[in-house]
């Protein structure tokens, strides 16, 4: 696998992947930092006048965003070792964030809790990020109404105000799982003299972290990993450390791995049955033999993959079609469903897959196609995936969306042919190392 840089356009970089695949991937690798907690915790020291530093930052390009914003916004960063990033926010003079570099990514939006926490009022920039469905932000304006918040949208900005001391509820029913929508919330009541239960939140690992820190610095949390969550804030802050947890939808990919390459592979530090054992039970039934030794899991197929239609536990669709659907936490994580379909691809057999999140979750199906897959495409929420296929190889351009692109990478892995990708600088923004990180498991890496 070769990557070669084409071009560089306003500091942005435009890759291409080719890669040689056929590989058996072997050898011990340790999962990065979760991307989607550092979304969450970083936003969090806004809320206080203290010293926060946070361990083993990823660097990845939506990281340095939130840092570059803190620094506008007043605060002290010493981000000169992203082993051990320090942040201080005693000095925050603003309440608006009016950067350009706030719309190119959706976490823009985890700033308005703490920010009305803060100064009673937020305006930020309308989010953009990956090109994946609608992706409104109709939830964090549905959570912040429910608590007495007036917004104002533009064609640019979401200016949210509230009277911190008259929030006018103590319980809200969250309608949509947000993730987001429910860290938002988090944050905010963590910051105000008031105790609110979240109803229907959502309650995965990056959730988990995130209310972690939030008891760390001096919140009264109640119900931290379940969908009902109490937190009881604070204006009396302490320092704090955050230790970042695995990324699961990076152990999803590195389980993949092993399996359509014949390999096996140690993760190192990923026996966490609270970030694993869902992962686990979900893609077992391939025929994938995934050992807990101590702190690691050590992946490899226990032959050829196959989902038993009656064995595997999932339900069917039609006679021998189970059907594989992601859910809300502690179900399958609908971010590690592309490189699930991978596997698909793989496997002996049809499944029919659902993604009933994202309105245009499957629209990548058809460049995997090119490539070689068997997958029909009902719409793009539902597609039946025939296998097992054999890649043949192809020149093909990559996805805008980060686990899109990351399913055709791991699809270019898996037999004995040459595949090019083209504009895959969108899988930066979460795994920076990937490509050294594949070759040090014995991918075919050579720069050009």
């Amino acid at each position: 696998m070769t990557i070669t840089i084409k071009s560089v356009t306003n500091n942005i970089v435009e890759n291409t992947l080719i890669i040689k695949g056929g590989n058996r991937l072997k050898g011990e690798i340790e999962p990065i930092p979760n991307k989607n907690s550092f979304m969450a915790v970083l936003p969090a020291a806004v809320l206080s006048d203290k010293d926060i530093v946070y361990k083993d930052a990823p660097k990845t390009t939506d990281v340095k965003k939130h840092l570059e914003i803190l620094k506008l916004l007043g605060a002290k960063v010493n981000d000169s070792d992203y082993s051990k990033i320090t942040i201080n926010c005693s000095s925050l003079n603003s309440f608006e964030i009016d950067s350009p570099l706030a719309s190119e990514f959706r976490s823009s939006i985890m700033y308005v809790g703490p920010l009305l926490a803060r100064f009673g009022r937020a305006k930020v920039p309308l989010p953009g990020g990956c090109t994946l469905g609608a992706r409104s932000i109709n939830a964090h304006i549905e959570v912040f109404k429910k608590l007495g918040a007036e917004i104002k949208l533009t064609n640019k900005f979401a200016e949210f105000i509230i009277d911190n001391t008259k929030v006018s509820t103590d319980f809200i029913w969250q309608k949509e799982v947000s993730v987001t929508a429910s860290e938002n919330f988090a944050l905010y009541a963590a910051g105000i003299d008031s105790k609110i239960t979240l109803y229907n939140s959502a309650c995965e690992p990056h959730v988990y972290d995130l209310l972690t820190l939030l008891s760390q610095v001096g919140a009264d949390i109640e119900g931290a990993g379940s969908n009902r969550i109490t937190v009881k804030g604070t204006k009396i802050f302490k320092t704090a450390v955050y230790t970042p947890t695995p990324d699961p939808i990076d152990i999803a990919g590195f389980i993949v791995a092993a399996a359509i390459t014949d390999g096996e592979i140690t993760i190192k530090n990923g026996n966490i049955p609270l970030i694993v054992d869902g992962m686990i039970s979900h893609l077992s039934p391939f025929n994938i033999n995934i050992k807990k030794e101590n702190d690691d899991l050590i992946v490899k197929r226990a032959g050829e993959l196959y989902i038993d239609p009656v064995k595997s536990g999932f339900p069917l669709a039609a006679n021998d079609l189970p059907k594989f659907n992601p859910g809300p936490w502690p179900n399958f994580p609908v971010d590690a469903l592309p490189v699930a379909v991978t596997l698909a691809t793989k496997t002996k057999g049809n499944l029919f897959m659902q993604n009933w999140m994202y309105e245009t979750g499957f629209s990548f199906a058809s460049v995997l196609n090119e490539l070689g897959a068997k997958i029909f495409i009902s719409d793009p929420q539902r597609i039946i995936v025939e296998g097992p296929c054999k890649y043949k190889g192809g020149e093909v351009p990559s996805p805008r969306v980060i686990q899109a692109c990351k399913a055709l990478f791991l699809a270019a892995l898996a037999d004995p042919v040459r595949t090019t990708i083209h504009g895959v600088d969108v899988l930066y923004r979460r795994y920076p190392d990937i490509v050294n990180v594949y070759k040090s498991l014995g991918a075919d890496i050579s720069t050009e």
